[in-house]
């Protein structure tokens, strides 16, 4: 086997491998942080803390920051969507 051959054959590792999306669909983010939720409800983080109080968005609290279900809150928005009707 020539050089050239070594190195085509070589998995290179400057790449990215290819992932088929399994699931959700690809690029979807499975987690919302509080930059997340600010952004996505135009709302302050005191206003995210009061929904947390309220129990009206579930999270989780992992090492002191907080994340949101991806999957829940978009259930949730697409229930007041329903209730708006």
């Amino acid at each position: 086997m020539n050089e050239r051959n070594k190195k085509e054959n070589r998995p290179s590792f400057r790449k990215k491998p290819e992932q088929t999306p399994t699931g959700r669909q690809a690029g979807e983010k499975k987690f919302y942080d509080n930059a997340d939720m600010m952004q996505l409800f135009n709302v302050t983080s005191r206003t995210l803390q009061r929904w947390r109080d309220d129990k009206l968005v579930p999270f989780k609290k992992l090492g002191g920051k907080i994340y949101y279900l991806a999957h829940k809150v978009d259930d949730l928005m697409e229930a007041e969507d329903e209730n708006a009707d």
